[in-house]
């Protein structure tokens, strides 16, 4: 039911009842919370969705990769580890506990050569459950700063 009110310059202007402004808005505010519900229930459930890679003990706990599905792995390179075969490279990388050896025929990034005592590798490829072969490489750079002592 609407309401008029008269002014004193023209005719009476018609105002929605409060009852129907605040039902838009509740009806409006429950769909937006429903679609953002919706959307974090949709992200959170897919697979991967939650890691952006794995450490070397995840991943031979998971076993041998899917078939068709690239994952991710994380880990320090093992020094003295690097094997150059013409364009193949044979590293192992660490998270401390586990250790897996990485394959690939990919130009390796320069910040994998550094001279830094710690190299933080990100590899993307496929398991077999016993070594990796990576069609993607990446090297995080090394920092340039050093704690004063």
């Amino acid at each position: 039911m609407e309401e008029f009110t008269a002014t004193a310059q023209g005719p009476p202007e018609r105002t929605p009842a409060p009852n129907k402004r605040r039902a838009k808005f509740l009806v409006g505010g429950g769909v937006v919370a429903l679609a953002i519900i919706g959307l974090i229930v949709f992200a959170m459930t897919r697979p991967g969705s939650t890691s952006f890679y794995m450490t070397p003990t995840e991943l031979q706990a998971a076993g041998a990769s899917q078939p068709g599905g690239d994952i991710k792995v994380n880990g320090d390179l093992v020094q003295d580890s690097v094997v150059e075969e013409g364009v193949n490279t044979t590293f192992d990388i660490t998270d401390g506990d586990s250790l897996v050896m990485v394959t690939t025929n990919t130009t390796m990034p320069d910040a994998f050569y550094s001279d830094s005592d710690k190299i933080e590798i990100i590899a993307q490829g496929r398991y077999d459950g016993d070594s990796f072969t990576a069609t993607q490489v990446f090297a995080k750079c090394p920092s340039k700063f050093k704690a004063q002592t």
